[in-house]
């Protein structure tokens, strides 16, 4: 008993891991006849629930590029219109804010003093035009004497007077004009730097406020993955602008699974394939669930990883509604890849593992071309590889499908033909 149960758990184990069965140490060895059937070749995935809508909150653009995290809700908290989500640290605007505090009060008191000496400028010319003014109605009321009442040579005197006094009126005017002109734009100046350090106060005062997000409506607090890190943001970690810190998911509007698809599989998932998710909290409640978007291009999860995947999203039914399905909750999704009828089945447990020759491209799915995969993938294509027979003979085969008891021979056995299964002689 203890023998066939370890030999259950190799074969579930191998199953899993997309590999042929090993028999067991201690396994009774057995010959099994090779008959005909059906191999449904299956692509599994893992994935979490994610709202199909949802409010992204995101870093601000500011004067600094990079922002540290100081403050951040708990993921999974319910948050109610303007609660605050996210803050971060603004310890260099608040600074920044003091000097151009300092600077308005400086720009200030520069313009009152320009008004003032523009004010005692003016005042000055327009008491000189005054006073020649004046002057001009003196010489204008001798110029106007009766010449026979003077001598010829007074005569002119008083008159070039008039004509002196009128040029002096004019020359007051002008700088009076001119004394104006420059004063209401040098006030001009002084107000365009008061009204730019305001402005700089202002933008400041924007920005400290944008440091802090709240939520825009009620809801349920959901943090993002780091881009690079592989694992939700926390305090602490730095951020740029534009990065999505949290999001508030709307549940009314429908939810869907997101996964990955490693790159070695490219092929095997296409966009309206139908097929299971089902959550892990409830693993006896399957939901069908179908492919909606599938990404053009593979990119790493981490900044040190190495492996590359595709983005796959698909939408789901939701039985019991969004008080049992959540954000985050994790999902194993199963879509059948290929199906192949009337094949050959070899047991896994005949097939002998080994390294095996390199093999061609892999294809579309359906194609029945070449793959890089083998049985030992269970990924769609065909591979070179052995099967032991009954008499002990190790016989070169190529196998297509597979699924977790055995893998179709496209080539080497045929139906009828007896293989062993447990310990090699």
């Amino acid at each position: 008993m203890t023998a066939r149960w370890l030999a259950v758990v190799a074969a579930g184990c191998a199953a899993c891991r997309g590999e042929p069965g090993r028999p067991v140490a201690g396994a009774p060895a057995r010959a099994v006849t090779l008959a005909r059937g059906t191999i449904t070749d299956r692509q599994l995935m893992t994935g979490e629930l994610r709202a199909a809508s949802s409010v992204r909150l995101t870093v601000p653009r500011t004067e600094v590029f990079q922002l540290a995290i100081r403050w951040l809700a708990d993921d999974g908290a319910p948050v109610v219109a303007g609660d605050r989500v996210v803050e971060f640290d603004n310890s260099a605007f608040t600074a920044q804010l003091e000097e151009k505090r300092l600077g308005l009060l400086e720009a200030e008191m520069t313009l009152r003093g320009a008004q003032d000496l523009d004010t005692i400028a003016t005042a000055q010319k327009e008491t000189e035009l005054r006073q020649h003014q004046i002057a001009l109605d003196k010489a204008t009321v001798h110029a106007a004497v009766p010449a026979d009442l003077m001598t010829g040579r007074e005569a002119q005197e008083r008159h070039l007077a008039m004509k002196r006094a009128e040029v002096a009126v004019d020359k007051a005017v002008h700088d009076l004009a001119a004394q104006r002109d420059e004063a209401a734009l040098d006030l001009r100046i002084k107000q365009i730097a008061v009204d730019k350090a305001r402005r700089a106060i202002e933008a400041a005062e924007r920005t400290i406020a944008d440091l802090v997000l709240t939520a825009p409506r009620d809801g349920t607090v959901v943090l993002e993955e780091h881009p690079w890190l592989g694992r939700k943001l926390q305090l602490g970690d730095t951020v740029f602008p534009g990065f999505t810190i949290a999001s508030l998911p709307e549940l009314t509007q429908g939810i869907e699974v997101r996964a990955e698809l490693s790159d070695v599989d490219d092929g095997r998932v296409a966009v309206g394939a139908a097929g299971v998710c089902t959550l892990d909290a409830y693993p006896r409640d399957a939901m069908p669930c179908t492919v909606k978007d599938l990404t053009a291009v593979a990119r790493t999860r981490g900044e040190s990883s190495l492996r590359r995947s595709f983005a796959v999203t698909l939408g789901v039914d939701r039985p019991g509604g969004p008080a049992r399905m959540r954000p985050g909750m994790s999902v194993k999704v199963e879509l059948p890849a290929r199906t192949v009828a009337d094949a050959v089945i070899v047991p896994r447990g005949a097939i002998v593992t080994g390294p095996a020759p390199r093999a061609p491209r892999a294809v579309g799915p359906g194609s029945g071309s070449g793959s890089e995969a083998g049985p030992s993938a269970g990924r769609e294509g065909r591979r070179s590889a052995r099967v032991r027979m009954a008499s002990g003979e190790l016989r070169d085969v190529a196998l297509g499908a597979c699924d977790a008891q055995g893998c179709a021979a496209l080539s080497g056995v045929a139906a009828g033909e007896a293989v062993r299964i447990g310990d090699p002689p």
